[in-house]
């Protein structure tokens, strides 16, 4: 019964936004009771939120061998999170948490699980020395993952979350072409 209340909460935050999520609609979409709810969560925000990290996706840890094949496999990796309900959910509240106190922690946590799976692959760059060391360094990578999340970020708002998700292909086709254009920004070994 959890799970589906879970469910039933992203669904009801899609469908309703910040504004019109209440425990109410997610009791009805759930068929339960509201007060089945009420005993497991105090309100609407922390179920909200254990929601969302119950059904987040991290970004996986990738290691393709080389810093292109790495960064093409996480961006693969979050278009496809994205394209996913939980994934646009995710998004929505990371906005909403400007305005809501409530969402900080989850947004925040949720930004600081794909930050690993980006430091994973930053790390094992440097370590094949394909990428450059140092304080300068460590600045223009920052810039550049900022640069490729939020081009993927402006790619799914671009496309809306109600056409459709897009082949396998198109996802790599997409995500080579953002990859190959922030690669020349990141401080290089040659």
């Amino acid at each position: 019964m959890e799970k589906r209340i879970l469910d039933a909460a992203i669904d009801e935050y899609l469908a309703r936004g910040s504004a019109g999520f209440t425990i109410d609609a997610v009791a009805r979409r759930a068929r339960v009771g509201k007060s089945t709810v009420y005993l497991r969560w105090p309100d609407r925000d922390a179920l909200l939120t254990d929601s969302i990290m119950a059904r987040s996706q991290g970004i996986e840890d990738v290691d393709t061998g080389t810093l292109r094949g790495d960064l093409i496999e996480l961006t693969c990796n979050l278009m496809r999170f994205l394209l996913d309900p939980i994934g646009f959910a995710t998004l929505q509240i990371t906005v909403d948490a400007f305005a809501n106190p409530a969402y900080h922690q989850v947004a925040s946590e949720i930004a600081q699980l794909h930050r690993a799976a980006v430091q994973g692959v930053l790390d094992r760059a440097r370590e094949r020395e394909e990428l450059s060391v140092g304080e300068r360094a460590d600045e223009l990578v920052d810039s550049a993952i900022e640069c490729l999340y939020g081009a993927v970020v402006m790619k799914i708002l671009v496309r809306g979350f109600q056409s459709p998700a897009g082949t396998d292909e198109e996802i790599e086709r997409t995500a080579t072409s953002t990859v190959d254009l922030v690669l020349p920004m990141l401080p290089r070994d040659t």
